[in-house]
């Protein structure tokens, strides 16, 4: 068995740092933990330490941006481990969305009576039910304040309703996620909209003592072009809303999408499950009735040279059904395609689903008659960011190109409404038109109001605003009574015997395999697409981790320099160096200070350097050093 201690480290952050896929994560989720929980068959333990930091767990195993895979080291190597899919798998087993949830597992500290209520139930008011307000209303009611979330709508969720389609985002997950969040205690007020149904002045009379705004972005921005005032010229925002809401939206045989985000690629994917023939029919029904006239046609062929008339008529009908009567859906973007901002995943299903992206094309002006859109005119773009990366378009003169169109929808960002701001609520707003907020504390200008998410910073991925979320709550109840709730942590090594010590077999060899999907001519209206992994195939993604909580850590007083761990590497990240190479090198000598807490002086002759960024955590050095000063150990940060 490894021998497990807490230890004291001269730099715990060295160690700390290594964990890429927490770093990358905005509310520091330990991926490569879970993911290992899973691969070991610790499907609680694994659900335990993603929700832990995340109210909104299972919502982001599905729509979540995953900065987490970005930063993965085995991208380095291959591709990413799949986290996100991973972290859904296991929230259908003990999620929101399980019979097995229980948030007293997640927060033992919730049954303990003699647990310090900080903020001792005074009262908070968060403007927004979307991911950041709710997730600031989570924290402070974890912390003992007693917070009440006003929604302008009738249903709270903010853009995870609103915006986000319902086949990428069941609606129950969401419920389920709000209600778990009211069970702490959360008041959510419905159709009570700020500066409609109440002034801002309004909350410190009804003794609000300080104030989180997450209003969101949902007002879409305005494209400088002529014709964007036709019939026929939607706003992103204004579509998926409408849609979201049940209501449904006529846009013609051709439609037109502008932009390259996510929310671009929601709107093209929700107008082909808008569609519907004159017959009444789905795009996904006659696709299967095509197939299957094609299937019987290939099939009647190969027993007769000459097809009987009705099969073959058969498949023409089906083929001039979906002709007339399924809309052709076009996205232009001025990005090229490594340089589009949406996830690769949600691209590559757009065009199973016979979307058309077409890349560096900027609209120059939308066309029309008797006040209704015909098309559009599109130019095409050299490039988009300038030398330093800044956006900065550069058009080809004389490239313009028409296209028809029966709708255009412009998905080109979107900000938040702030016309209720008096002058007497002390609030400033960017010239980007955001609310003021310091990124740190999340304080606003006026110093009993916080905010976060889209209203302070503009569009946010649904991670990023519930991190947010909970920074402001702390900042909040730092406000209120001078403190925060302490978290003492300490350093705990596992070391490992060098002879025991093992990856799973060919673990470097395997591939990622994205979730299962479901088929084309069954994505019909909200049906989800995504599917989460069989058992199996789970704990073989897991199995791809690179365990970057491990590494191999060297005992220079049993060293002999004999070189071997360096010759036994399968990818050359040691190397043995003269010590007078460290001087001068502040990375060496950060290794160094953190484990040992000096660096070699003169006379010790030699060291070995390890890259971090290369190393497979394979154990190959331990089990080749011939005096055993190598040992494979396992560094984590745990509750003091």
């Amino acid at each position: 068995m490894p021998a497990t201690y807490p230890v004291e480290l001269p730099d715990v952050g060295y160690f700390a740092r290594q964990v890429l896929c927490r770093e990358g994560c905005p509310v520091r989720t330990d991926s490569g933990a879970y993911v290992q929980a899973i691969a070991d068959g610790r499907y609680e333990d694994a659900y335990i330490i993603a929700r832990a930091p995340n109210p909104f767990a299972s919502i982001c195993g599905r729509v979540c941006a995953a900065p987490c895979e970005a930063k993965c080291r085995r991208g380095a190597l291959d591709a990413a481990v799949s986290i996100r899919a991973l972290k859904r798998f296991v929230c259908e087993r003990y999620g929101v969305e399980s019979d097995a949830f229980d948030i007293g597992r997640v927060y033992p500290e919730l049954r303990d009576p003699h647990r310090e209520r900080l903020g001792g139930g005074r009262r908070v008011a968060v403007i927004g039910a979307g991911p950041a307000g709710l997730s600031c209303a989570h924290e402070l009611a974890l912390m003992g304040f007693a917070p009440t979330v006003f929604e302008g709508q009738n249903l709270a969720g903010g853009m995870l309703v609103l915006g986000v389609p319902e086949y990428r985002l069941p609606r129950e997950i969401v419920r389920a996620e709000i209600a778990a969040i009211e069970a702490l205690g959360v008041e959510i007020r419905l159709n009570t909209r700020l500066g409609k149904d109440f002034a801002f002045a309004d909350l410190k009379r009804q003794g609000y003592e300080a104030v989180f705004l997450g209003i969101g972005a949902h007002k879409s921005r305005e494209l400088a072009i002529e014709g964007v005032q036709f019939d026929g010229v939607l706003r992103a925002i204004d579509f998926l809303l409408n849609v979201n809401l049940g209501y449904r939206v006529s846009l013609g045989r051709k439609v037109v999408v502008i932009g390259g985000g996510n929310v671009a690629f929601d709107v093209a994917r929700s107008v082909v499950r808008q569609s519907e023939t004159m017959a009444g029919m789905s795009e996904a029904e006659l696709r299967v009735a095509l197939r299957q006239a094609a299937a019987a046609l290939e099939e009647l062929t190969a027993r007769d040279a000459e097809a009987p008339d009705e099969v073959r008529l058969a498949l023409d009908v089906a083929r001039e059904a979906i002709r007339s009567g399924v809309p052709e859906v076009h996205m232009y973007c001025l990005e090229s395609l490594d340089e589009i901002p949406a996830a690769r995943e949600e691209i590559e299903e757009a065009e199973k689903e016979g979307i058309r992206l077409h890349t560096r094309y900027g609209p120059k002006r939308i066309l029309g008659r008797d006040g209704r859109v015909t098309g559009i005119e599109l130019v095409k773009a050299s490039r988009v960011f300038d030398e330093n990366r800044r956006f900065n378009p550069h058009f080809i003169e004389g490239s313009e190109e028409t296209v028809d169109a029966d709708s255009v929808v412009l998905a080109i960002g979107q900000g938040p409404e702030l016309s209720w701001i008096r002058p007497e609520d002390n609030l400033k707003v960017t010239p980007r038109g955001t609310l003021q907020t310091d990124p740190v504390t999340m304080a606003t200008s006026r110093p009993d109001v916080f905010s976060g998410g889209d209203a302070a910073f503009g569009p946010r991925i649904i991670i990023t605003a519930v991190a947010e979320g909970k920074r402001a709550a702390r900042s909040i109840a730092k406000f209120l009574t001078g403190r925060t709730p302490a978290e003492p942590q300490q350093a705990r090594v596992t070391v490992y015997a060098r002879e025991r010590y093992r990856m799973k077999p060919d673990y470097e060899k395997l591939v990622r395999r994205t979730p299962p999907t479901l088929p084309l001519d069954r994505r019909i209206g909200i049906a989800e697409v995504e599917k989460a992994y069989p058992a199996p195939d789970a704990r073989q993604q897991a199995d791809r981790c690179l365990k970057c909580h491990v590494g191999p850590v060297f005992n220079g007083d049993e060293c002999i320099l004999c070189g071997g761990c360096a010759d036994v590497c399968p990818e050359y990240c040691l190397r043995l160096v003269d010590v007078a190479q460290l001087r001068g090198d502040e990375t060496l000598q950060a290794a160094f200070l953190a484990r040992y807490g000096r660096v070699p002086g003169r006379g010790e002759q030699g060291a070995i350097i390890k890259d971090e960024t290369r190393c497979i955590r394979c154990g190959l050095c331990a089990v080749r050093c011939p005096t055993g000063a190598i040992t494979m150990e396992r560094v984590e940060l745990v509750p003091a």
